[in-house]
């Protein structure tokens, strides 16, 4: 097949890099005005980005692989006489506007729509999703603010710790990580201060915090309407080992195939998933995060991201493949995408480099062996040339994940590490290995498996 890989942030970029590696033909296409990215909703809220950050943006793989505008992309799509020979691939889901344009003209792919967006960052709409489809599963006790000044307020008057949340992925979520309420509800005021302009643009709320809370995620996948596979992701939100201090997203990740029919594919894909999934041409993804309370095994609701590529957990997926090209071929031919008996890990390499005026460094060198490139998926960087070394463009920490495989947890764990050992910059932050394999505090990865496992939420298909 041929690609065309869309794009605003670059989260696609790795996935053009490694399949042009490959060998493969590919087309890179990277969004230039945000308002195209923008649902109704978002846009009537007033998020803009300043001409500093859309220049950072862009410079994202520059001499690396070649783009072109998005809106270019697309007219040259609508000419193509074979679609049926191309895979198009949206790396996220608020880019449903030039999905639209092309989902009925033959292609092979993933299309998002503004729905499928919706349910991500519309918490309220997903929760009434959740309330009205999902029976075995509660929605966290919520409070929601129009201003700091009315958030503030109900915080002086609860004997509860809550979780700062938004109604945008960009603006972080705060977990007050300790038990003193007073001290957990000043942690949230000190961040409700540094983050105002940001929580009262998008809308802000609290929800109950749940200690040692079990997080895990299931993922299905679909191709014109049919399930082809599911697999768990335990990931690892924060930025230091323990999981403590803030939540960056993804620290790093752990990924695996399961049946379908276990306990767990019934709680999170009822039949209403089915049918949004026939809706849907092409491949199609369906995730639903559980938070779970081990003292009283009450499931909670976390977040859908339908349609939408994990930001760590795609690469951790694709790396269980003997290919990425074979990855979305079998995916195509209606086959799972898994290599049978093979599991996948992944860590978040951060850049913490600051320059004297105390912002994140650009332009540090990187230096990659040729063994790691292979496994690396790296987000912030560009070229000054292509005869250059990667360097850090400086607008996002998250710099690049890795990516180790295996046949045990153990085997998996030991691949990634020494991927790492690969990359080599002047300072670069990851969690480490005895982190990874902990299981001395209640939220580790791998006593998340276990909890799972005892609740025979599914059946893990490998060997510790």
């Amino acid at each position: 097949m041929k690609y065309a890989v869309f794009s605003f942030e670059g989260n696609g970029f790795p996935i053009a890099k490694h399949l042009l590696d490959e060998g493969q033909e590919v087309l890179v296409g990277q969004v230039e005005d945000i308002n195209k990215v923008l649902t109704s909703q978002e846009k009537a809220a007033g998020i803009t980005e300043e001409p500093e950050e859309k220049e950072l943006r862009m410079k994202r793989y520059n001499n690396i692989v070649n783009k072109i505008p998005a809106d270019e992309l697309i007219e040259r799509l609508k000419k193509e006489p074979n679609p049926q020979e191309w895979f198009v691939f949206f790396d996220t889901n608020n880019l449903f506007y030039y999905a639209q344009q092309l989902q009925d003209l033959g292609f092979n792919g993933n299309f998002p729509t503004e729905e499928d967006r919706l349910f991500e960052i519309d918490r309220d709409k997903a929760k009434e999703f959740v309330i009205h489809y999902y029976p075995d599963v509660k929605v966290a006790q919520k409070q929601s603010f129009k201003t700091i000044e009315e958030t503030k307020k109900f915080l002086q008057e609860t004997n509860d710790i809550w979780v700062l949340k938004s109604q945008t992925d960009d603006i972080p979520t705060f977990v007050p990580e300790t038990t003193d309420v007073a001290m957990a509800i000043r942690q949230v005021e000190e961040t409700l201060d540094v983050f105002k302009e940001g929580y009262e643009t998008s809308g802000l709320f609290l929800e109950k915090k749940i200690e040692n809370i079990v997080e895990v995620t299931p993922e299905k996948y679909y191709y014109n309407g049919k399930p082809i596979a599911l697999s768990i992701n335990i990931e690892n939100k924060f930025l230091g080992s323990g999981n403590l201090s803030m939540q960056v997203g993804c620290a790093g990740d752990f990924v695996f195939p399961i049946e379908m029919g276990c306990k767990i594919d019934t709680l999170c894909f009822p039949k209403i998933v089915d049918e949004i999934a026939k809706q849907h041409k092409g491949f199609f993804i369906w995730d639903a995060s559980l938070l779970i309370d081990p003292k009283t095994n009450d499931i909670y609701f976390g977040e859908f991201c339908p349609n939408r590529p994990g930001y760590n957990s795609i690469f951790t997926e694709i790396a269980q493949a003997p290919s990425v090209h074979e990855f979305f071929e079998n995916i195509v031919a209606g086959k799972n995408p898994f290599t049978s008996g093979v599991l996948g890990t992944s860590l978040m390499l951060f850049n913490v480099l600051r320059d004297n005026k105390d912002q994140l460094l650009a332009d540090a060198s990187i230096e990659v062996a040729p063994e790691t490139e292979k496994h690396m998926w790296p987000y912030d960087v560009y070229k000054k040339s292509p005869a250059d070394n990667l360097r850090t463009v400086g607008w996002d920490h998250h710099l690049s994940p890795i990516t180790g495989t295996g046949k045990t947890i153990t085997e998996a764990v030991d691949n990634l590490y020494k991927h790492v050992e690969g990359f080599a910059m002047t300072r670069v932050y990851y969690r480490p290995k005895f982190d990874y394999l902990s299981k001395d505090y209640t939220t580790s990865i791998l006593n998340r498996l276990d909890y799972c496992l005892q609740q025979n939420l599914f059946s893990f298909p490998f060997s510790f």
